[in-house]
């Protein structure tokens, strides 16, 4: 009971932190006081198209148990008096990651109008976009995955983004974070230029100890040669092609001209967009 009533106070704390910190559709969330849950705001939109997909979706992931769709483990509707009643969402936090240790976080949609954060001296943890990602692969070899790794991610991403195209959503996204290795850094750190050939003789016996002290859940996965865990995760897939989208649609294509890249595009076109910039 006390342990109980220590984790609701330390809850509690964590709602008065997250202040007015919105995302930028205006929702509310915060993160339980021990980094597994993450609760945020829906609006009557989302809740619907959560509705219309949930039989399949928990069908989908209780089959496809390696699916990178973040998880939902529940939907709640607040009701005060004299107060428009407020729904929850109840997830889990894909991106369990020490902070000290980020490289980038980035926000994957596939598409490249208004994609990209301009702003300078960013902290490591600020959420970049598409073209960062494409700007920093250019400079840095950040992208090492492992090839059964590389055929593991596409297959659920297949068959995530499919579930989702059959039910009318488009907009989600790919959650990317990249995060130094805490094990890579201690046995890689120590070594001077001098020890090349000890590395060299070494490298199998210390990417197997790194290998056995990896902790894999169905959303990290070890670079080759194991300098960084990556963090992946389906998020946001809970926008319907509704009537909103579809105006936001013609104005876009109206001001971008026809054929930009932009986001708000129909399920279809958006889920073969989205794969085929992933898989590349």
């Amino acid at each position: 009971m006390i342990k109980n009533s220590l984790n609701t106070e330390l809850n509690r704390d964590q709602v008065f932190k997250a202040g007015e910190s919105q995302g930028k559709s205006g929702s509310f969330f915060f993160f339980s006081h021990d980094k597994n849950f993450i609760i945020k705001t829906m609006t009557d939109s989302d809740l619907y198209a959560f509705k219309n997909l949930f039989k399949t979706y928990f069908a989908h992931v209780s089959t496809n148990t390696q699916s990178l769709l973040a998880r939902i483990y529940g939907i709640y509707t607040v009701k005060m008096e004299d107060q428009e009643p407020v729904h929850l969402i109840l997830m889990g936090n894909t991106k369990k990651s020490n902070d000290a240790n980020i490289v980038n976080v980035f926000d994957l949609k596939g598409s490249f109008v208004h994609r990209e954060v301009k702003e300078k001296n960013l902290k490591p943890t600020a959420t970049l976009k598409d073209i960062n990602l494409l700007n920093i692969r250019k400079e840095k070899m950040i992208l090492r995955f492992r090839e059964e790794d590389q055929i593991e991610i596409m297959k659920n991403i297949e068959r995530d983004a499919e579930i989702l195209r059959q039910h009318n959503i488009m907009d989600y996204s790919l959650l990317f974070a990249i995060e130094k290795n805490p094990h890579y850094l201690k046995l890689k750190g120590p070594l001077s230029k001098t020890t090349t050939s000890v590395i060299s003789t070494d490298n199998n016996e210390i990417t197997n100890e790194m290998n056995s002290k990896f902790e894999k859940t169905r959303h990290t996965f070890l670079s080759k040669g194991g300098k960084f865990i990556y963090h992946l995760a389906i998020i946001d897939y809970l926008q319907d092609f509704n009537l909103e989208k579809r105006l936001e649609n013609m104005i876009k294509t109206v001001i971008n001209k026809e054929g930009a890249q932009i986001s708000a595009i129909p399920p279809n076109p958006y889920h073969k967009r989205y794969v085929k910039f992933m898989r590349e």
